[in-house]
């Protein structure tokens, strides 16, 4: 659901003990201390999903205080829990809650609880327990909304800034913004930012952006966190700062942010502020890869095929590089094939090898593509078939592939690509821009055409 740009808070709670004074017959006061109800705890824990102006974002925190209050039978806490916290719960546990909370949602939405309107809003905006209804959301919002309830503003910002449920406003989405923000709203904070950064209903202001950014940040919020990271890689909007970007990609890295993870390798990797660590690479492509990033997911593999920064080990190897390969990685399934042909980690299979080969060159890696137009000129696992290797050899080469250009050289050389026609000055051509960068074979070749034409 989108509640990942929007969520709640509660303005003004009290402290989880709250606190009350009794006089003593004798003079002085003695203070006496209420543990927290579950009442208590559903307030805390709805500052603490995104943040309010005494909580900073806690998302694990507050579904413990959830579960503590539902398993006292509180029904927000129980429709916090169902509507709330989808890829937290169980799907079996939140339809439990669900039923547990319906009856108190729909009887305190008519008296315009702004909790209920607020869990009303999210039923019909996610199509949760609900047909989904924009327009029905954003009127349940509205009602929260005007309550002062921040999670409403917040998803009120989202729908007034993509149009759903209500004519698209930017200028109406930054004041919801704003007011979710200015109640501590961690994540309406960042789209705050993102509306000064690109002049989204007020002009572009890259001073409040990144004071929203900051903000979000330091918070808790991933998504300000990957943003500032890459800000400080870039030099974008801030002067470029090679340990900040670490430091804010470590902070989104530890938060479960796997594109954040996949950069963090990324720099241990480069060697980003001095940070070169193969083996710290390695862990976060794993982390990253776990959550099916691919990019992740082929380093992983190729780090295991190779022993780079892990043990190799070649059947994990083969794991990895399928798992990116099944998502349509197109250098997963080169090198995928490559494990096929050699018989690396899983048997030897020709035809499997050829498979994927076609499908990453189908998908522009010039590496397959010049896999294919060799075993098509060879004759190795495919009829030989002139035409589909010279295909296949000028994409290659037209993506500046050396071993490509050299081999499509040879066949220009031979008379394979121009109706059986030898054409020299392309032959040459191809061997020197192949030579160029430093391709072996055809340095030789470019040797060999200057003895021929000074002979």
């Amino acid at each position: 659901m989108k509640d990942g740009r929007g969520n709640n808070n509660l303005q003004g709670h009290a402290d989880s003990k709250r606190r009350l004074s009794k006089s003593l017959p004798g003079g002085g006061e003695l203070t006496l201390v209420r543990t927290p109800d579950a009442e208590d705890h559903f307030l805390k824990a709805m500052n603490l999903r995104r943040g309010s102006e005494d909580s900073k974002m806690d998302e694990n925190a507050a579904i413990e205080l959830l579960l503590k209050g539902a398993a006292e039978g509180h029904r927000p806490s129980c429709a916090a829990l169902a509507l709330l916290c989808e890829g937290k719960v169980a799907e079996e546990d939140r339809q439990e809650y669900f039923e547990k909370a319906s009856g108190w949602i729909k009887q305190n939405t008519a008296a315009k609880n702004q909790w209920a309107a607020l869990f009303q809003g999210v039923m019909y905006f996610d199509g949760m327990f609900a047909e989904q209804n924009y327009d029905k959301a954003a009127q349940y919002f509205q009602i929260s909304a005007g309550q002062g309830n921040s999670c409403a503003q917040g998803f009120l910002g989202y729908m007034y800034t993509t149009g759903q449920g209500v004519l698209k406003n930017r200028h109406t989405a930054v004041n919801y913004y704003r007011a979710a923000s200015e109640k501590g709203h961690v994540v309406a904070q960042f789209d705050l930012g993102v509306c000064y950064s690109h002049g989204l209903g007020v002009p572009k202001d890259k001073k409040e952006a990144l004071k929203w950014f900051r903000l979000a940040a330091d918070r808790g919020d991933v998504h300000a966190q990957a943003m500032l990271a890459k800000l400080y890689l870039t030099g974008n909007m801030v002067e470029a700062d090679e340990k900040k970007a670490l430091h804010w990609f470590k902070r989104a890295a530890d938060n479960g942010h796997a594109m954040s993870q996949y950069d963090l390798g990324t720099c241990y990797i480069n060697g980003i502020a001095d940070s070169a660590n193969h083996q710290q690479a390695m862990t976060w492509f794993r982390k990253a890869a776990q959550q099916g990033h691919v990019s992740s997911q082929l380093n992983f593999g190729l780090g295991c095929a190779f022993g780079l920064g892990v043990k190799k080990d070649l059947y994990q190897a083969v794991y990895w590089l399928r798992m990116a390969a099944d998502q349509d990685s197109a250098a997963a399934q080169y090198n995928l094939g490559r494990m096929y042909e050699h018989g690396l980690g899983i048997d030897k299979d020709e035809d499997e090898a050829i498979r994927w080969y076609r499908q990453a060159a189908d998908r522009g890696n010039s590496r397959a593509q010049t896999n294919l137009a060799l075993r098509y000129a060879h004759g190795r696992g495919l009829p030989v078939h002139k035409r589909r290797a010279a295909k296949w050899m000028q994409r290659a080469a037209d993506q500046g592939n050396a071993r490509a250009q050299y081999n499509l050289g040879v066949m220009r050389q031979n008379g394979w690509v121009d109706g059986d026609e030898p054409n020299l000055e392309e032959a040459r051509k191809l061997f020197a821009s192949s030579a160029s960068q430093g391709y072996v074979r055809a340095v030789r070749a470019v040797e060999t055409l200057k003895t021929q034409a000074i002979a």
